[in-house]
């Protein structure tokens, strides 16, 4: 396996995790992932938000998740929702379950988005101006496609009387697995990276959790991890020895070649190759943004995912999709 350099430091940060949605949401599989196979053309998900905790006090959220008010997304969204294209109810939305987990909007300092995505970014208009925005460079500040559609989704109310920050990876603070990282409170307990493809801006979190172990929370770099696994790279820690349709050099499922969720798919596919190397290395827990097969094995807030290792949590979750009972199985 090729070698990561992971940066050191003793700076951690505690990370707690959301469920938007309610249970046996679901999607049309294909356009996320390829092959589809017959009986299998929806795609169960889940849409995770992240509460990242700094001991300097400071609370910030990676995502939102969907808003609970549909009114709020463009006509031919709402269209697609209500007639179950998307099938994603949202029984409490993000701030409805910080403010009855006793978090108020005006302690969190600043909301990342990992892209602009309508099921990403929640309703900033319901934080304070005071709450700054953080987005990746290149990210649509006015509006972005909907669907395949012309129309678009408005976002200038997110943007509106607040601070947003755009991250530029042309300089960044180092390299990780060969993709641009910024370290976002310069202690070395937080980490953005650049990793493009899925959309323009698309980035991704890696949170130091233990001084050697980390989260890796992957926004939308894939949406099955059949996408990623197995590889020559996750062979050597965390063996399948199962019957795949693969040799194990290469992922079982992949990005679709036609229209699609991934606006550049060779550059997503790019992004996902050097994911694969941190996904493979032992102190590198993913949570990606909508992995449905991580419910049951990781734990909602209020517990923290910060020990997920001592917990086996990887070993459990990494080819938990190849196994029945499990809502990733029958994909491959």
């Amino acid at each position: 396996m090729s070698e990561i350099i992971l940066p050191k430091s003793s700076s951690t940060v505690s990370v707690k995790v959301f469920n938007i949605t309610s249970p046996n949401s679901t999607a049309p599989a294909g356009r996320f992932i390829s092959p589809v196979k017959s009986g299998k053309e929806r795609l169960y998900i889940a849409v995770y938000a992240f509460l990242i905790e700094h001991p300097n006090g400071r609370r910030m959220m990676f995502d939102l998740g969907l808003r609970k008010d549909l009114s709020g997304y463009s006509p031919v969204l709402q269209r697609l929702l209500s007639e179950g294209k998307f099938d994603m109810k949202v029984e409490a939305d993000i701030t409805e379950q910080l403010k009855a987990g006793g978090i108020s909007l005006e302690q969190i300092d600043t909301v990342i988005w990992s892209h602009t995505h309508f099921d990403h970014i929640g309703d900033m208009s319901l934080f304070p101006p005071t709450t700054k925005l953080v987005i990746g460079k290149g990210s649509e500040r006015k509006a972005y496609p909907d669907l395949s559609t012309t129309e678009c989704i408005f976002l200038t109310i997110g943007y509106k009387g607040r601070e947003v920050e755009e991250i530029d990876f042309e300089k960044p603070d180092l390299i990780i697995s060969g993709l641009p990282a910024v370290d976002f409170f310069g202690d070395g307990s937080f980490y953005l990276l650049d990793t493009p493809g899925h959309c323009p801006g698309h980035i991704t979190a890696l949170a130091r959790v233990k001084e050697d172990s980390f989260l890796l929370l992957g926004g939308d770099c894939c949406h099955h991890p059949g996408q990623l696994r197995p590889n020559i790279h996750i062979q050597k820690n965390f063996a399948y020895h199962g019957d795949v349709p693969t040799d194990f050099s290469e992922p079982i499922l992949t990005i679709p070649e036609g229209p699609s969720a991934y606006a550049d798919r060779s550059t997503a596919l790019a992004s996902l190759g050097k994911i694969q190397l941190l996904d493979a290395n032992p102190d590198i827990f993913l949570v990606t943004a909508h992995d449905a097969i991580l419910e049951g094995i990781i734990s909602l807030y209020p517990e923290p995912l910060n020990d997920w290792k001592e917990l086996g949590w990887k070993s459990k979750a990494i080819w938990a999709f190849m196994g029945e009972g499990n809502k990733g199985f029958g994909y491959c």
